[in-house]
């Protein structure tokens, strides 16, 4: 059987990769948070620091490969890493030590890393090569497509056997999964490769907006990740609306499912960075939701809202940064990334000493709406400084196309954003 011969299967291996090294070996530990929290002696506090550890790793693993050489098969690589993913998911329900949760949280952040960046430059290189950019979108559905399973398992798995068996089960879950990544993504066969479609028009590399868009992805880890950490825990402090902490999560998995694909299509509509702008204002709305209206409808509304921004949002800048650099793609994937890690670094810790002095999450949650709001605000400004050109995701305006050949374009200083 050859698994290298359908752009589908390489999607779904893709999908399938991400479901288990995000979805799961990264945010399982969100569902999980307050069953452990329950059963062991461990403060808001260590749980940030928990969480802190995880994201360290996942920018360390970013700058790994970074610093790396583009390697000619990255595949034995990305095997390595998810099964080191796995491994670590199983060893959380294995152990009650902090130290060796930390570790075991730190490894899987490294390996997340790896992973989402190595097969994200696997699937998006094949997809654009077999002339399916179009459908990269869809790649990203594989985090909420985790979060969604985990939701669902964790109940149940902790009915059996309580916070461990919730670890225990789910690593069982994501190696069934692996079967598909294992076997499925590009390069895991012996067939030849698919023919190369030219992408026109590629730019030649220029820096531009690219530092707003990294410090935009900086501002976006540091305030998505306090909802992304402790919402459950969040609603499970509120005796009104403990009943609902797995139903958020389960509905920010499913709202995230096809997020990315319809932020992409409006994006290859409206232009790249225009439309992530809305998707941070839109995600900045949902997370001060629960307290601009307090009760279940602000808290679902609020996980609906974050559940299908947050996936766009990476997609769209993942997307932007690689018309950017299109021949540094593993680079700036990498770097993207690691600017990404070290907001997600800090929010947790912030947010658990804030807890530590206020016992509620109303500051934590205004602060990470505000740093959403300043990474619109970062990409609003370099996006005014550096207008970009329709090869690099902006549409094209309707008096371009009617320019005669004899005239002159305007300068890039001198044209207006679109």
């Amino acid at each position: 059987m050859t698994f290298h011969a359908s752009w589908r299967l390489s999607l779904a291996a893709g999908i399938a990769l991400l479901a288990i090294v995000m979805g799961i070996g990264r945010f399982a530990y969100t569902p999980l948070l307050p069953l452990m929290q329950a059963d062991q002696p461990l403060s808001d506090l260590l749980a940030g620091w928990l969480a802190s550890g995880n994201y360290l790793g996942y920018l360390l693993g970013a700058l790994w490969l970074a610093g790396s050489r583009p390697g000619s098969k990255p595949l034995p690589r990305l095997r390595r890493q998810l099964l080191l993913n796995l491994a670590c998911v199983a060893a959380m329900g294995l152990t009650s030590s902090p130290w060796l949760w930390l570790l075991w949280r730190f490894l899987a952040g490294w390996s997340s890393a790896a992973a989402f960046v190595l097969a994200s430059g696997l699937v998006l290189e094949e997809l654009a090569r077999r002339g399916r950019a179009a459908k990269s979108g869809w790649l990203y559905s594989g985090v909420g497509l985790g979060i969604a399973l985990s939701a669902l398992a964790v109940p149940w798995l902790d009915g059996l056997a309580g916070w461990r068996g919730g670890w225990l089960g789910l690593a069982a879950l994501g190696g069934l999964l692996a079967l598909l990544p294992w076997f499925g993504l590009p390069g895991a066969s012996a067939s030849a490769p698919a023919p190369v479609v030219p992408v026109a028009g590629r730019p030649p590399f220029r820096q531009g907006l690219l530092p707003w868009l990294l410090l935009a992805y900086f501002c976006e880890g540091l305030g998505y990740i306090i909802t992304g950490t402790f919402m459950v825990a969040i609603l499970h402090q509120q005796p009104a609306l403990a009943g609902l902490g797995h139903l958020s999560w389960l509905l920010v998995g499913l709202a995230a499912i096809p997020s990315c694909g319809l932020w992409l299509g409006l994006g290859n509509r409206l232009g790249l960075a225009g439309t992530l702008i809305a998707a941070h204002l839109a995600q900045a709305l949902g997370i001060v939701l629960p307290l601009l209206w307090p009760g279940p409808t602000g808290a679902l509304l609020g996980a609906l809202l974050f559940g299908g921004t947050f996936m766009g949002i990476t997609a769209l800048t993942l997307s932007l940064g690689r018309t950017l650099a299109p021949t540094r793609v593993q680079a700036t994937l990498a770097g993207l990334t690691a600017a990404f890690g070290l907001g997600q670094i800090i929010g947790p810790v912030l947010a658990g000493l804030s807890l530590g002095h206020r016992h509620h999450f109303d500051q934590a949650l205004l602060g990470g709406a505000l740093a959403v709001l300043l990474g619109a605000l970062a990409l609003l400004w370099g996006r005014y400084r550096y207008p970009l050109s329709p090869t690099q995701g902006e549409p094209l305006c309707p008096t371009s196309t009617s320019s005669s050949p004899g005239n002159k374009s305007p300068s890039p200083g001198s044209r207006r954003p679109h």
